[in-house]
C-alpha cells in the first residue's frame, strides 16, 4: 500500500484494498490527528504565560519586534529631522554659488585660483627643468 511522503501514513490503493479501505482510512485519520495534536501540544496556547508555551513566546517575540521597529523608526525620523535642519543651516551659512561674498562663491573662486596657480607652477617648473 502507498504511504504519504512526510509522515508515512498508509493510504488505500486506488482500485484495490477491497473490504479494507475503511480500516486503512480510519488508521490514516488517526495518524493525522496524532500528528496535528503533537504540533498543537508543542506550540501550546498563545496566552500560556505560565509555562510559557512556544506559541506565547512567538507572540511575545512578534510584539517585541514590532515595538523595536517602532522605536527605530522614531529614532530615524529624529535623526533625519536633525540632519535636514543642519543642512538648511549650512545652506544659509554657506550661501549660493554666484552670490557675491557668499562662502560658496568664495570657495568656487579659490578653487579656480588654485587651479590657475597650479598650471602656472607646472609651467614654471617645466621651464626650469626641460
Amino acid at each position: 500500500m502507498p504511504t504519504t511522503t512526510n509522515y508515512s501514513i498508509t493510504l488505500p490503493t486506488v482500485g484495490g484494498n477491497k473490504n479494507t479501505w475503511g480500516s486503512v482510512l480510519n488508521d490514516a485519520f488517526q495518524s493525522l490527528e496524532t500528528e496535528v495534536y503533537n504540533v498543537d501540544t508543542t506550540l501550546g496556547a498563545a496566552d500560556d504565560s505560565a509555562t510559557p508555551s512556544l506559541a506565547y513566546n512567538l507572540a511575545q517575540a512578534s510584539t517585541n519586534a514590532s515595538t523595536a521597529l517602532s522605536v527605530a523608526n522614531k529614532q530615524l525620523n529624529t535623526a533625519l529631522t536633525t540632519v535636514t535642519s543642519r543642512v538648511s543651516a549650512l545652506e544659509t551659512t554657506v550661501g549660493a554659488v554666484g552670490t557675491a561674498g557668499s562662502v560658496a562663491d568664495d570657495a568656487r573662486d579659490a578653487k579656480t585660483d588654485a587651479a590657475a596657480a597650479k598650471t602656472a607652477a607646472d609651467a614654471a617648473y617645466d621651464a626650469v627643468n626641460p
